[in-house]
């Protein structure tokens, strides 16, 4: 009888405890739905077996038991969540949309091995995190969550969109769509085996000291302001990066550093190449002035896309002005609203 009582209570402890699991796994699930309010939300959702950090914008009057279009935003190199990100976060979210724009691994606020590591594994990995986060959302209409990347951003965004079919639609701006040919294409060998080589050499120091490299990637340290156009890519880079517009003097988690061995890995990405097998609809956006600089990747990537695609140029717009221009970036944004409408 005593063993019988044992037992029992054993198999109360275990149904209990069940229950009582499930109760916790079920308020992990509904507890990011109910915390969202209207504006701008901090979450963190896993990547990688890491914490990455996001800011969530969301419309006026929101209402957690309607569904919503959603847009998963991924940024210009280096860049934090708090720039180009909560631009178009917050103009989205006014017309309607939820917006996620995520510090990727190592980057920001979010955790990772490596801090400002370029590297585009992770980074498209972090975006398929990422879209499978607002699909635990009750709010989020997972038939409508589309992929808007800007600048490198653009490649990767859509990379991820070649095989993950839950993203319905996808726009870049300024996309730098194709970095094999911006490296080989553009870069003479006896100028870019040198970087190869400091790439290299910087990988060996990691390996046997453990001491990480960074250079600067962006070139914005050796530029001589005085001599250059200032309607040029390189000027425009300076102003946005280097400055208060959105250098690290207002946002503190930005650098424009980059991991040394960014050079081994960067030249092999490219999206151009899988773009005759996107199979999603995709809108390429870029400035008119920016077809002295990067327009021609949009260009070219919209050239060899498949179907639906459109193209959109923004008049009088340039690289850098459709990172956070209002009367530029407003123009985008009402594109990109017309044609994520459609899908």
């Amino acid at each position: 009888m005593k063993n019988h009582i044992l037992s029992a209570i054993a198999l109360l402890m275990i149904a209990t405890t069940s229950e009582a699991t499930k109760s916790q796994q079920n308020t992990a699930k509904e507890e990011p739905s109910m915390n969202i309010r209207s504006g701008i939300n901090s979450i963190k959702f896993k990547s990688q077996g890491y914490s990455l950090a996001g800011l969530l914008f969301v419309p006026e009057n929101f209402k957690s038991t309607d569904k919503y279009p959603t847009v998963i935003f991924t940024g210009p190199f280096n860049q934090v969540k708090e720039q180009t990100g909560s631009v178009y976060g917050k103009k989205l979210a006014d017309q309607g949309y939820i917006v996620l724009s995520f510090d990727h691994l190592g980057y920001g606020d979010s955790d990772g091995p490596v801090r400002n590591n370029e590297k585009a594994a992770w980074k498209m990995e972090g975006i398929r995190d990422a879209v499978s986060y607002v699909g635990t959302l009750s709010f989020v209409n997972r038939d409508k969550v589309y992929g808007l990347g800007v600048c490198a951003g653009g490649g990767y965004i859509a990379l991820v969109a070649v095989t993950d079919k839950r993203i319905k639609a996808i726009a870049t701006v300024s996309g730098m769509m194709d970095n094999a040919a911006s490296y080989f294409s553009t870069i003479p060998k006896e100028h870019l085996l040198p970087l190869f080589d400091m790439a290299n050499s910087a990988r060996q120091k990691e390996y046997e000291t453990g001491e990480t490299e960074y250079y600067d990637a962006l070139g914005m340290e050796s530029l001589d302001l005085a001599s250059l156009d200032k309607s040029s890519a390189q000027y425009e880079g300076y102003d946005f990066y280097m400055t208060a517009r959105a250098g690290a003097d207002t946002y503190p988690n930005y650098t424009h550093k980059a991991v040394t061995t960014l050079l081994e890995d960067a030249p092999l990405t490219s999206a151009t190449h899988y773009a005759p097998y996107l199979y999603t609809p995709y809108l390429g956006i870029y400035g008119e002035k920016a077809m002295a600089d990067t327009g021609p990747l949009t260009v070219n990537y919209y050239t060899q896309a498949s179907e639906p695609k459109e193209l959109f140029e923004v008049a009088g717009a340039s690289h850098v002005s459709l990172y956070d221009i209002d009367k530029d970036v407003n123009k985008a944004v009402d594109k990109m609203v017309e044609f994520f409408g459609k899908y």
